[in-house]
């Protein structure tokens, strides 16, 4: 059972009950109650059943589908695009949606190499983590090495291992083409360019602390810059 999966379907379940969507009780901080939602779910007991589904099922067979957090049926992890701009930006575009390790960009957001708030700029660095991680994941190499192994680094692996003599711009080449790929297969599966987007609620509900949302206009501005640094229509 995934912990981000699971977290978010408690939550969502949590606020079907306070809206008496459902008939069960359940509330915040209900930490038995809450152990006891996991297991029905494991177990595919009572609403258990249609939890094990996802949260865009359930959010469907309880009407409940502008509560639910997610982007293309995967719910996201706790960073926050209302904060994390280019979090945002990665969660819709990700081939398999709100996906945190697809680039890890909160890393260049939390850690100054570009400011959270940025928005220009904000496709290029969050390509550069997905590139990096896209052959990552083709030589089996830890996410997390991603402060290690530069693009040099990645060249040297290549050509020790390979024989392959590629500097970055071949890499980001062959990154790119394994995108496009994953893009083609979706689209034939019947994902359309409107699935790339984000709960309305990052867009109109303020965060309790700060009030902030997440801009529209931000988010469609760093959308079509990465459509066209990806070079898709």
């Amino acid at each position: 059972m995934d912990t981000i999966t699971a977290g978010n379907l408690a939550a969502f379940t949590i606020e079907a009950s306070l809206r008496n969507a459902i008939d069960e009780k359940i509330g915040y901080g209900d930490s038995e109650a809450i152990a006891d939602l996991l297991v029905k779910i494991a177990h595919r007991q009572g609403i258990g059943a249609v939890l094990a589904e996802g949260i865009a099922h359930a959010s469907q067979e309880w009407g409940l589908a502008d509560l639910a957090i997610h982007v293309k049926g995967l719910e996201p992890a706790g960073y926050d695009p209302r904060v994390l701009k280019g979090m945002g930006l990665a969660y819709a575009t990700s081939d398999r949606g709100a996906c945190h390790l697809r680039a890890t960009v909160y890393k260049a957001e939390l850690s100054g190499m570009i400011p959270p708030e940025q928005v220009e700029g904000k496709a290029e660095v969050l390509i550069d983590f997905e590139d990096r991680h896209t052959l990552f994941d083709s030589l089996i190499v830890c996410r997390f090495f991603r402060d290690l192994y530069p693009w040099e680094t990645i060249s040297l692996i290549i050509r020790g291992t390979t024989g392959m003599d590629l500097d970055k711009e071949k890499l980001q080449e062959l990154a790119a083409s394994i995108t496009n790929k994953a893009r083609e297969f979706n689209l034939r599966e019947g994902m359309s360019p409107s699935d790339d987007t984000l709960p309305k609620r990052f867009f109109q509900e303020g965060l309790n602390d700060s009030g902030k949302v997440l801009p529209k206009a931000d988010f469609d501005r760093m959308v079509s810059d990465y459509y066209r640094l990806r070079s898709w229509d």
